[in-house]
């Protein structure tokens, strides 16, 4: 990939995920509940232990370097790292009002994660973020760096677009009102459908240099909504790129994409609440050489 593309994409990322900080920090609670499985499930595959240093790639608001923090206890170290700005202040918060004292957040923007010591980790997660970076090889790579012999990476990614409709039904009626968007291919690197595949992930891992690769599909729910017009708020002030986009467009068009969204979600759900998801595949590796 060209190096315009390649800072292209974290520009857009960045952009993106600043956008919606706001909104995650809004619909934490809810957040955090609902992917909660898909946190327990990273920590059970990278082996995530009481006094264990984890690093946390794109971290976001705080999750899951938080919730791994109260694991690791305060013999423990949790460092999160992301690229936005607007999601680490968010993370700092939260960190402050739990009290905890055994994890730092630190922005990042560079794939070869430079402030960060070779070998110093005893496990890395990653929870939907390897599949929006330009280089997931690249970044991966870097992981493995700073773990030790032996430790661990767990990462999780969405599959295919089909089988992601919290995502997939609320962009249909955002690409409606853009005619001129180009439809982003699953498999394009820098998208939330960039790794869709387990073959894709292990290559991925494989390339990176780790071993033992092993991956599993899981269902998550992302949101349960009271009503369509709760689930139209909800995804369309945390979900990167379709906060971004709806913010280059007119009031008017803004307004049309609401009222196709509302619409959809009540034919699909006549009976009021509301509840949409997608599959995720969680691949673990480990450091076997040096």
């Amino acid at each position: 990939m060209a190096t315009l593309q390649f800072d292209e994409i974290k520009r857009r990322q960045r952009a993106q995920w600043d956008a919606s900080a706001p909104g995650w920090k809004k619909w934490e609670r809810k957040l955090i509940h609902n992917l909660q499985p898909l946190t327990d499930r990273l920590v059970r595959n990278a082996g995530i232990k009481s006094g264990y240093s984890v690093l946390d790639l794109a971290c976001g608001t705080g999750e899951p370097a938080l919730s791994i923090a109260k694991i690791v206890g305060p013999s423990g170290r949790v460092v999160g790292v992301d690229i936005a700005p607007g999601m680490i202040a968010v993370a700092k918060e939260r960190m402050a009002a739990q009290g905890l004292k055994n994890v730092t957040f630190q922005l990042n923007e560079h794939d070869d994660l430079p402030a960060l010591q070779d070998n110093s980790f005893d496990a890395a997660t990653c929870r939907m973020g390897l599949m929006f970076m330009p280089d997931p090889v690249r970044m991966l790579k870097a992981i493995r760096r700073t773990l030790k012999l032996g430790a661990k990476a767990s990462v999780a990614v969405w599959g295919p677009p089909e089988k992601a409709p919290f995502f997939s039904v609320p962009m249909k009626a955002v690409a409606k009102q853009l005619p001129d968007l180009k439809p982003v291919l699953p498999g394009t690197p820098g998208g939330p459908f960039g790794i869709p595949s387990q073959e894709m992930l292990g290559g991925i891992f494989t390339k990176a240099g780790f071993s033992n690769f092993n991956a599993q599909t899981t269902n998550v729910t992302v949101w349960d909504a009271n009503s369509p017009e709760e689930y139209y708020e909800a995804a369309t002030e945390t979900a990167g790129p379709i906060v971004q986009l709806l913010s280059t467009m007119a009031p008017e068009k803004k307004k049309a994409v609401r009222e196709e969204l509302v619409q959809t979600l009540r034919d699909m759900f006549p009976s009021g609440p509301v509840s949409l998801g997608g599959e995720a595949i969680v691949g673990t590796g480990t450091k076997t050489t040096a």
